[in-house]
């Protein structure tokens, strides 16, 4: 009995041995033929890349041998006008033959007060690319002098030769987009030595760094991308100290921006564009260019729909190597510009075919709001509405790998996660998109446009307002046929109480808005994070009693203040019966050196307010406005 037990369990055992060896065999020869599978796919699929690469190598070729190329290998005839010193047009239109035949070095100026050229000064990449003849694609700029070439050489070549769009439409010269210049010029160009655009060009010197990165779509029109570089040129060239440098003022012709399109290899975009985008070149010139972005904005605002262009934003404001980037968002639009400046009743004005909204403002604007003001009036409120649709997490991509790796890498995923399924909802996005908006709406033209709307525009316009992260001044003049007179009270007030807590400079001037407008504003004040500067002036504050009240209630928000250092207030806002108080918060605060007031206050109130602070350290000014 025993012994057959014994016999039957071996018996199992090897039929359950043999059972796992044809297991086994099964499982290998399916990992073996999967495995075949994914080889066999690989090989077709290298071989479709392949052939695909040949036959668009081929049909460049053929391209590059039978057009003219005049444009970049000699040069080109181009049509301009001086400009004075208020960046508007003046005589006659000129005309000069641009050489693109010999190297020629990128630039930018140093300038006087009046835009007059004192110095040019040569810009060069560091060691070990200063002289590198094939540099990194970080340093592969490209000029407007150079753009201005493919312009012309798009008007003399698309009708005869018979271009066509994606669809086989035949094209018009200003409705040619960057997906046509790459079929017609770009690739072709590039073919012989499957190298850069800007590599390419014999008036291409060496390394080219960029003072600005360009954000933008394919789609749009090349001559619209152009009329807006040209206009950003003007208003970025003054160049008369540190902080306009710090900006990217100086700018000129010889001034290289970075576009991806033409900085790129486009033969070997893999080398440029790995699976980590922190990696990427995009990323590379950004830190080139200092966090400084121009983003061209298309006539549909596509361009906000874009993972790229929505990730470049987030190098901008978020970038570990460029904590200080500046915005701006140009457009082609023809319109008509009107100096600020009255010249005994007469106003300058001409038309303009681009227009920018820079966040701070751009360096040729003076220090003055109105300019700012006039050059950014006409900005299209259309486009500036639909700033307010911002969502990085909808923003599409044309490869889905793109967009997840972007995705992932601005919630903070490490690079081994950023094939993970992005995040539907993230804070991360919710930041970056409270700064794009923010960041549009804090220019004059979307605030005077919300306005002029009302209702629900104007509350989504002011909520994205105090979202921004805009720095430096911001100054409104409400006087009746000043840029903001055309406020209510009520609107005004709702302005005040939604500033951006990181302006380090305020002005307010001529608001005749009364007490509740005061208050609004002195609670925006308890909540700033940077302020420096404060200067109220021309400003009402309702009656003496309430006046007083609510100075009461600055200066207990002043005394414990730890940024602020030069104040303008209203008079009104000081009195016998909050005196000593005051006298008291100034003596507290300890960042003070400047106190001013507008309007009567009284020798003995003043007297009592410097003596009260006589022996204070720092030393406190105290004067009349």
């Amino acid at each position: 009995m025993k012994k057959r037990e014994e016999e039957e369990e071996e018996l199992k055992k090897t039929k359950e041995k043999r059972q796992f060896e044809k297991m086994k065999k099964c499982t290998d020869w399916s990992e073996a033929r999967l495995k075949k599978r994914e080889e066999e796919e690989e090989e077709l699929k290298n071989k479709k890349e392949k052939q695909q690469f040949e036959k668009r190598r081929s049909d460049a070729m053929k391209i590059w041998k039978s057009a003219d190329w005049t444009e970049f290998t000699e040069g080109y005839t181009r049509s301009y006008f001086d400009i004075n010193d208020d960046g508007m047009r003046e005589g006659a239109e000129k005309e000069e033959f641009v050489d693109m035949s010999q190297p020629r070095p990128c630039s930018f100026n140093k300038t006087d007060v009046f835009d007059k050229v004192e110095e040019i000064v040569e810009i060069k990449a560091p060691a070990p690319y200063t002289n590198s003849t094939s540099p990194p694609v970080q340093f592969n700029g490209i000029t407007v002098r150079q753009l201005r070439a493919v312009w012309a050489n798009i008007a003399r070549r698309c009708i005869p030769e018979g271009w066509t769009d994606y669809n086989g439409d035949l094209l018009k010269p200003e409705d040619v987009s960057l997906y046509d210049v790459d079929k017609y010029i770009i690739l072709p160009f590039t073919a012989d030595k499957e190298i850069s655009f800007v590599e390419m060009l014999p008036s291409t010197a060496g390394p080219q760094p960029p003072m600005f990165f360009i954000s933008h779509w394919w789609g749009e029109p090349v001559r619209d991308f152009i009329l807006c570089l040209e206009r950003a040129i003007l208003d970025f060239s003054r160049n008369c100290g540190d902080e306009h440098e710090r900006r990217g003022g100086g700018m000129s012709a010889d001034t290289p921006v970075w576009v991806c399109a033409y900085a790129n290899n486009q033969w070997a975009l893999g080398e440029d564009i790995p699976e980590d985008p922190n990696q990427s070149g995009f990323t590379k010139a950004m830190e080139v260019a200092q966090g400084r972005t121009i983003t061209i904005l298309d006539k549909d605002g596509i361009v906000f729909s874009r993972i790229w262009c929505t990730f470049e934003l987030f190098l901008t404001f978020n970038g570990t190597k460029t904590k200080d980037g500046l915005w701006a968002v140009y457009t082609a639009h023809t319109h008509t510009y009107k100096d600020p400046e009255d010249y005994d009743g007469i106003v300058l004005e001409e038309e303009r075919k681009a227009l920018g909204i820079i966040s701070g403002g751009s360096t040729s604007d003076g220090a003055g709001s109105a300019r700012i003001t006039a050059r950014e009036a006409c900005f299209p409120f259309e486009l500036i509405k639909k700033s307010l649709s911002i969502q990085v997490e909808s923003a599409e991509s044309s490869v889905e790998s793109d967009r997840v790796h972007i995705l992932n890498s601005i919630v903070g995923n490490p690079s081994n996660q950023l094939n993970n399924t992005p995040h539907t909802t993230h804070n991360k996005y919710a930041e970056l998109n409270d700064n794009l908006r923010g960041n549009f709406a804090s220019s004059t033209a979307s605030l005077q446009g919300a306005a002029k709307e009302g209702g629900e525009g104007w509350k989504r316009m002011i909520e994205a307002f105090s979202k921004g992260s805009v720095r430096g001044k911001m100054d409104f003049d409400f006087e009746a046929d000043g840029p903001w007179g055309g406020l209510t009270a009520v609107q005004a007030t709702e302005l005040v109480a939604h500033l951006p807590l990181t302006i380090d400079t305020l002005w307010i001037e001529n608001a005749e808005y009364g007490i509740e407008f005061m208050r609004a504003l002195i609670e925006r004040v308890k909540k700033f994070h940077n302020m420096k500067g404060l200067y109220i002036q021309s400003t009402l504050v309702g009656g003496e009693e309430e006046g007083q009240e609510a100075g009461l209630r600055l200066a207990g928000i002043l005394s414990c203040n730890t940024t602020i250092d030069y104040i303008v207030l209203p008079a009104g806002l000081i009195g016998a019966k909050n005196v000593e108080e005051w006298g008291n918060a100034l003596m507290e605060n300890k960042t003070l050196t400047r106190f001013e007031y507008d309007g009567e206050l009284g020798d003995e109130i003043v007297d009592e307010l410097q003596t009260k602070t006589e022996d204070r350290e720092p030393k406190l000014e105290i004067d009349v406005w």
